[in-house]
């Protein structure tokens, strides 16, 4: 399936598996625990080949240890760092403290169902492992294809969405959220701008659930994607 996807869309990456386990597999990459990192700046690893083990217990960032499924719950005041506090001081994503707390406080938390959360390359799981979410980087031409085949067997026009919320969310939390509903949807991510700095300015993220990665892949034969205008723009 990796394969026909990349294929078919002429990705420039091959797509990675995010899946939970209690013992990494041999060789991979795991963050040491004696500093603060970010998710998306380690997915480095994982897109060269090298799995990414991200541990529960040593998630590197609180926002993580939330959006990969290990705590539910954000640090005192975390609407101020989201909008700002008196002083002004904040990321400024929410215009008020009180539209943060909101979103804080509708936000679906999915637990994590093992020690690590793994991700690798899609190709290189063992044949016994199911992932949970499947992410693609993808940029414009790909993700317009992308969009177009999430949409192309279903009857609506509205199977994708982007939401705000972290990176790590809408690669991880967010398509997990979508598994769970009996039409889930896929998620165009990595709108966060803390985290953009730490990957290429050319990408969008592309996650889906595992079932509906094998439900695009599966319409991909007899789709526009084996005519034109498609076939000159994955060229190009």
């Amino acid at each position: 399936m990796a394969e026909s996807i990349v294929g078919a869309l002429g990705l420039s990456e091959a797509p990675i598996a995010v899946y939970y386990a209690d013992e990494k597999p041999e060789g991979a990459f795991e963050w040491d625990g004696r500093s603060h990192f970010c998710l998306i700046g380690r997915l480095a690893e994982a897109r060269k080949g090298t799995p990414l083990a991200v541990n529960g217990e040593n998630t590197g960032c609180g926002g993580s240890a939330n959006f990969l499924g290990w705590d539910d719950s954000f640090r005192p005041g975390f609407e101020y760092f989201l909008s700002h506090d008196e002083e002004g001081k904040g990321e400024r994503f929410k215009k008020t403290p009180e539209l943060a707390r909101a979103m804080i406080r509708d936000r679906v938390f999915v637990p994590a169902s093992g020690r690590y959360c793994m991700f690798q390359r899609l190709a290189d799981l063992p044949e016994d492992v199911q992932p949970e979410v499947v992410v693609m980087f993808a940029d414009p031409d790909e993700v317009s294809g992308l969009v177009v085949l999430a949409n192309y067997g279903r009857a609506g026009s509205n199977e994708v969405i982007a939401p705000m919320t972290s990176g790590c969310g809408s690669i991880v939390n967010e398509p997990r959220v979508q598994a769970k509903n009996p039409q889930p949807k896929a998620v165009l991510g990595m709108f966060d701008a803390a985290a953009r700095p730490k990957m290429e300015k050319q990408f969008l993220t592309f996650s889906v659930p595992y079932a509906v990665f094998t439900e695009i892949v599966g319409n991909i034969r007899g789709s526009f994607l084996e005519i034109e205008p498609w076939t000159g723009m994955r060229d190009r």
